[in-house]
């Protein structure tokens, strides 16, 4: 088991006896430090194959040791070196608490930043962009609450991170004018065997740091004259106590953080309707502003479900109008144009095929979807920052409690319906470890925009496409909720404690500040391009080479001579109980093979394996009847949503066993209701 010695430290009143006491669960040795009535408490946490010692250290203000809280909090980081710094900052006082952090961090960067009360900042009308911290000062941020357990476990993970990347470096502060009389007296010290640390000492000795200032007396009394010339020139020339402006340029820093990560507006507190809490109403309204959101958001980025009221209206005109200028529609031609013009010039060649079919169209899946995961990350981002969606989770949550979910599922829920990858992402932020493990297995069920371009592909093949669509949504929901209350009973027949609370926060109500919608947009657009947009574009690739290679490995053009026809062909026996069955059936298994790498491949398959240029075309030749289309429907909209997402579910889990366990449950379900759906429509249909 690895030992990492880490430090904890933080300016009075950011919070650190409550954190140390929170990741040790009161679990602490207290004693003195050596020679002093200063309480000295340690504690150890053991995560994994590691045994994490942790130290609380005196709450000072800075490293320069002038009082005796400061003298061992400095002695500690500078003769202990411990293995990593826990440097804690208020986040409702941010650039205050700053100046300790970078204090520390012009000497080392083995540090882990802290931002402590995030629960109360909201309401108090802060908003900090975590991401942008991070990237100022170029080491790990996390965002804690001890009191409610945000942040405690990231934490955790980050001081292991640190420890085993052990970060070199250091914070270069700009000190303006003094700059020449520390790199004068960083010269100095390294000729004198000073080479560790080098630049933090000698900005110490412009601020008279009297533990510094004797050290190096004691070792070279030439060197402590000729470092104490330096400081009185600067002194003369400047006119200012060197650590005045050290002190100065340090804040100015921190300040330049604070407004590049900072919003701060001046909150009232307004009275609310209680219709947000009405144990009638609440959930209603609630269910109904999420629902209009979404729809708003589809019907932008595809027309639906816009243009099938205006064509049941008799406006077929206007409603394509819509679709032809819908930003997905759009989108499609832009990249067809591209590929038009990249094959006018490379000609139709092999490395033509890959780069149009394969590398473009990868990169288009990923450019289908941008738009609608922007689109509701902003409207999501609104709701949150206005205060808004606090309460409309307060008002589901009457309703969600009563099926063993908490309000805390709406937000991955809503998400979800956009793209699984991040919903399941922000789950993080759910309180309750087995509610967190319920919405991971389910939230994969929830039809995401993949789905839904495929399903509305599906109903232009059957004559009411719309009822199709509804059906599939209906049957989804109906599977999250019937299958996450089972995992609650069995949880609690297991005698797990398993708690359906909701500790939200809430804010004052106040417009969307513009900017903060904009992190929160970018951030969670972010996540989805390197998580899911990564492996759509791999998988694109992947599924181009199994259809575009012969059994002898060599490159074809008919994708019905290739790896993947030949493997299709061997599993279409799995389909004929489903109604899909004839020589062709093999194409539909090789798009589900397809659509199982990344969902909206499957239209794509079906198009270039049958040659058709309408999905009903394409039905039309594989041999489908209508009610098998139907079934199909549901079949994709509850079997495993995309490699994407199953690659998220492990890496928030860590656990093999529940990845597998997840496909496994998704396939069964799937299978099973598309059944069902056969036998019922075959019987409706005689």
């Amino acid at each position: 088991m690895k030992k990492i010695r880490v430090a904890v430290i933080g300016q009075p009143n950011v919070g650190k006896s409550t954190l140390f006491n929170a990741l040790t669960k009161g679990h602490v040795i207290v004693t003195n430090w050596p020679g002093t009535t200063v309480s000295k408490n340690e504690g150890i946490i053991k995560y994994g194959n590691y045994e994490i010692h942790l130290v609380d250290l005196p709450g000072i203000y800075g490293l320069t040791a002038f009082t005796l809280e400061e003298k061992i909090s400095r002695n500690f980081i500078v003769e202990e070196n411990p293995d990593v710094i826990v440097v804690l900052v208020d986040s409702l006082t941010l650039i205050r608490t700053l100046y300790l952090a970078l204090d520390i961090l012009e000497r080392t960067k083995r540090v882990v930043i802290g931002v402590t009360k995030v629960d109360e900042a909201h309401s108090r009308g802060i908003h900090i962009n975590f991401e942008i911290l991070e990237k100022a000062l170029g080491v790990p941020v996390v965002s804690i609450s001890a009191i409610k357990g945000i942040g405690l476990e990231e934490l955790i993970k980050k001081i292991i991170s640190a420890y085993e990347s052990n970060i070199k470096g250091y914070l270069n502060i700009d000190y303006g004018e003094l700059n020449t009389y520390i790199e004068a007296s960083e010269a100095l010290l390294r000729q004198n065997g000073f080479e560790d640390s080098s630049r933090w000492l000698a900005v110490k000795i412009f601020e008279g740091d009297p533990e510094t200032l004797i050290m190096i007396k004691s070792k070279s009394e030439d060197l402590y004259k000729a470092l104490m010339e330096l400081r009185e020139e600067a002194l003369r020339i400047l006119r200012t106590d060197p650590a005045v402006i050290v002190s100065r340029s340090r804040f100015k820093y921190a300040e330049d953080i604070g407004k590049s990560c900072l919003i701060q507006i001046a909150v009232k507190k307004k009275k609310v309707s209680k219709i947000f809490y009405h144990p009638v109403f609440a959930p209603i309204i609630s269910i109904v502003i999420i629902l209009v959101m979404f729809m708003a958001a589809f019907t932008v980025n595809t027309g639906f479900p816009i243009t099938y009221v205006l064509k049941y209206l008799g406006l077929s005109g206007v409603s394509h109008i819509i679709e032809e200028y819908s930003i997905s529609s759009l989108m499609e031609k832009f990249i067809e144009h591209i590929a038009n013009i990249l094959e006018s010039i490379l000609g139709k060649k092999a490395i033509t095929l890959f780069i149009v079919d394969a590398v473009l169209g990868g990169l288009g899946a990923i450019l289908l979807f941008l738009p609608l995961i922007m689109i509701v990350m902003a409207i999501l981002g609104a709701l949150e920052d206005s205060g808004i969606l606090t309460r409309l989770a307060v008002g589901v949550h009457m309703l969600f409690e009563k099926v063993g979910f908490s309000g805390h599922a709406l937000f991955p829920l809503s998400i979800s319906l956009g793209c699984n990858v991040p919903g399941i992402l922000v789950t993080r932020a759910v309180p309750s470890s087995t509610e967190r493990v319920r919405l991971i297995m389910l939230l994969p069920f929830i039809p995401c925009q993949a789905r839904l371009v495929v399903l509305l592909a599906l109903a232009t093949a059957v004559k009411e496409g719309f009822l199709v669509l509804a059906l599939s949504y209906i049957v989804a929901f109906i599977v999250f909720f019937a299958l996450g209350y089972a995992l609650y009973l069995w949880s609690l027949k297991r005698g797990e404690v398993v708690e359906i609370r909701l500790l939200l926060e809430q804010p004052p109500l106040h417009r969307p500040i513009p900017r903060v919608v904009w992190w929160y947009t970018w951030w969670h657009t972010k996540h989805f391009l390197v998580k899911a947009g990564t492996i759509i574009f791999m998988a694109n690739l992947l599924f181009w080479l199994l259809t575009h290679v012969s059994p002898s490995l060599s490159l074809i053009d008919t994708p019905s001579e290739s790896l993947g026809a030949l493997f299709s062909k061997n599993l279409t026996p799995i389909l004929t109980p489903l109604g899909i069955v004839g020589e062709n059936a093999w194409i539909i298994v090789l798009a589900l093979i397809a659509g199982f790498l990344a969902k909206e491949i499957f239209i794509t398959t079906l198009l270039i394996v049958t040659g058709a240029e309408s999905i009903r075309e394409a039905f039309i030749t594989i041999g489908i009847s209508e009610h098998s289309i139907i079934t199909l429907a549901i079949f994709i909209t509850l079997y495993v949503p995309c490699l994407a997402t199953i690659a998220t579910i492990y890496s928030e889990t860590r656990s093999y066993k529940l990845t597998v366990g997840v496909v496994v449950i998704m396939l069964i379900v799937a299978y099973t209701s598309a059944l069902l759906t056969n036998i019922l429509t075959s019987i409706l249909t005689r």
